[in-house]
């Protein structure tokens, strides 16, 4: 059954906060969006043209499934901010607001519309405002735009993704770039917002999605230090553990890892093959390392005999950390039905007005009150036939929709 949306009887953590989105795409969005999702009155303020990713496919009833995922909770105005009227109804909003969040390419962009942090520090002065660009604000590649795939090439992980002596690759399976880019921004927001109980004032905050990127790089960088070798592809496996790495069972992947030297023993006896345990080419971290060529076919062989499920169960049996790779049709219905998820209550199905939409659920729990979502992503705002004019929640002279 479809979960219903509603916020009757909730109070969250940031409960009378107002946090107004200007970003398009993801990392701005999405950090709004766990601001919502956390109490705060967040309303994304579109153009006429809308937010970039409200027409990418496959989509629900004409809005693509990015915009819904990265928008939910939240209201929605529609302003012409190239036009008097829209920037005045803008500066209206921005003197009520506690955050303001944009990621365009460049902070010259909103400097151009007029809504540069300090001609809107004058209008508020306790404002806070989130500036996430994709290089920063200055540099050679200032300005110039990007996403996630960008951010893995310009940072360096595609030279250490993909098969060993293959090609270079971008990881492609999901933008998790763009999700730790959005929580750079809300950790970055969360600070400002303590910071503010204690002084009073506002502040401005900038953030590029290559940084973040580059921070989530440090140990393979550190890597190179230490060895004065530039890291390379591996597959699934890792550098300075052996195993830690998927394995290819008779009807699917597993991944196992030994973290320390104590889980060794374990997954030997799990294995059967405790001729291994004592074997002095395996029985220390560094010896693996060093003789994982010798080990790994080893190990292969004796994963192709059961399945994935078999061996996780196993696996976990004999404390030895493993995970079985998720198979279901698709990603979303995997997880809906995943034991673990279900016991964590980790995803949803949410009753929206564009239909039923899979979803992850707040990821913070709280002794003392809860986060939730909500309301659906807002619909495509309209303007009056005079202009966007008419009262509404979102401040004097704006349309928020519900």
């Amino acid at each position: 059954m479809a979960e219903q949306l509603s916020s009757e009887g909730w109070t969250g953590p940031l409960n009378g906060l107002r946090v107004l989105d200007f970003g398009q795409a993801a990392v701005g969005p999405i950090a709004a969006e766990y601001l919502g999702w956390l109490g705060a009155d967040a309303i994304k303020v579109e153009s006429p043209r809308g937010d970039t990713v409200r027409g990418t496919k496959p989509r629900l009833r004409g809005t693509g499934h990015t915009f819904l995922g990265n928008n939910l909770g939240k209201r929605g105005v529609m302003l012409d901010l190239k036009d008097p009227d829209g920037h005045a109804q803008a500066l209206r909003l921005i003197e009520r607001a506690d955050v303001l969040v944009e990621n365009f390419r460049s902070p010259e962009v909103m400097r151009r519309l007029g809504l540069g942090y300090e001609l809107l520090r004058e209008h508020n002065p306790r404002l806070i405002y989130l500036q996430s660009s994709a290089y920063g604000p200055r540099g050679p590649m200032h300005g110039m735009t990007s996403n996630e795939w960008f951010s893995q090439a310009a940072a360096g992980l595609t030279s250490v993704t993909g098969e060993a002596g293959g090609r270079q690759q971008f990881s492609r399976g999901t933008a998790t770039l763009d999700w730790s880019g959005a929580f750079t921004n809300l950790q970055a927001l969360l600070v400002a917002l303590y910071v503010r109980e204690r002084t009073g004032r506002g502040t401005f905050i900038q953030t590029s999605q290559l940084q973040s990127t580059i921070v989530g790089a440090t140990s393979r960088i550190a890597e190179y230090f230490a060895s004065g070798r530039a890291p390379g592809p591996m597959g699934s496996a890792r550098p300075n553990l052996v195993p830690d790495q998927a394995f290819a069972c008779s009807d699917g992947y597993v991944a196992v890892s030994v973290p320390h030297d104590g889980f060794w023993p374990k997954l030997c006896d799990a294995l059967g093959l405790r001729e291994l345990r004592d074997d002095p080419r395996f029985a220390t971290s560094s010896a693996r390392v060093e003789h994982r060529a010798e080990l790994i076919p080893l190990l292969e062989a004796c994963f192709r005999e059961r399945s994935a499920e078999e061996w996780e169960r196993l696996l976990h049996e004999a404390d030895v950390p493993a995970a079985a790779y998720q198979r279901g049709p698709t990603l979303s219905a995997s997880l809906l039905e995943h034991p673990q998820a279900i016991a964590e209550d980790l995803v949803t199905v949410l009753d929206t007005p564009y239909g039923g939409m899979a979803s992850a659920k707040p990821h913070w729990r709280f002794g003392t009150t809860e986060a939730r979502i909500t309301r659906a992503a807002p619909p495509p705002a309209r303007p009056t036939p005079t202009g966007p004019t008419a009262q509404g929640p979102a401040g004097r002279g704006a349309r928020a929709h519900p």
